[in-house]
């Protein structure tokens, strides 16, 4: 529109400069002079307000479509982290229990025994087998060794567990002998720091047990398979001591 009109004023222009030569004392091509120059002035100094308002108009409707091709996409689910629940057989609020389970490892007298304990499914899923115990690994089911501690209640009972999954989180970590998480950071759950007994041969890991000690229903009979002892620091070495026992945390970001 600007282009047209600059245009025409053009053309004008031509015209009356030959009229004004003639008859430069003509007082209404002076007018019509002087009217030109107002609109060159309006057309280069003002903008186009109607197509300021229809790129405006336009910008706003392209980021209308935009969020709401958002707003359809198949976008992928939040990643999150994994964790076992030692000691509870359910997940705490806001995490996902993908399975709930038994906990189990190597026998506590055993030299060769794998350090780690496992979170065992309550219905495990056999491939081709042999019949007849091999006796090349054997696992057993974990017990609380918790005589003589606030924890005697649990004595001899078999552990769960449960295997969670903490939604959008990517980040996690287990914090000794404390039982709240940093700044910043969810606690998944805490209890007691526990491992296996010292003057035991099989090696084992230290393991934050939840602090409920939820038993495997029908449990108690001392079959003695995987242990599980509460940890207190040795004074001497550098390190914080008590007779307390330690306690755990589970925390993820």
């Amino acid at each position: 529109m600007e282009i047209k009109v600059f245009v025409l004023l053009l053309f004008a222009t031509f015209i009356l400069t030959d009229a004004v030569e003639a008859t430069s004392e003509d007082p209404l091509v002076s007018y019509l002079l002087a009217k030109i120059q107002q609109l060159e002035s309006k057309i280069m100094v003002k903008p186009n307000t109607g197509d300021t308002n229809e790129i405006a108009k336009k910008s706003e409707q392209r980021s209308v479509a935009a969020a709401a091709s958002n707003d359809k996409c198949a976008c992928p689910p939040a990643a999150g982290v994994t964790y076992v629940r030692w000691g509870n057989s359910t997940c705490p609020y806001g995490a996902d229990t993908i399975y709930s389970g038994v906990v189990a490892g190597s026998n506590h007298l055993h030299e060769g025994a794998a350090v780690d304990p496992l979170c065992l499914p309550h219905d495990p899923q056999y491939l081709k087998s042999q019949p007849g115990y091999q006796n090349w690994v054997q696992l057993f089911g974990a017990e609380y060794q918790t005589h003589h501690t606030p924890l005697d209640h649990s004595y001899d009972r078999n552990v769960p567990c449960a295997m969670c999954q903490a939604s959008g989180r990517t980040s996690k970590m287990m914090i000794p002998s404390h039982y709240k998480c940093p700044p910043g950071w969810n606690t998944e759950y805490y209890g007691y720091l526990m491992a296996g007994y010292h003057g035991h041969k099989a090696a084992t890991q230290f393991t934050c047990i939840d602090r409920t000690l939820e038993q495997i229903p029908g449990s108690g009979s001392d079959t003695n398979g995987y242990l599980f002892y509460t940890v207190e620091a040795h004074c001497g070495h550098f390190i914080t001591c008590s007779d307390k026992e330690l306690t755990c945390v589970v925390c993820t970001k």
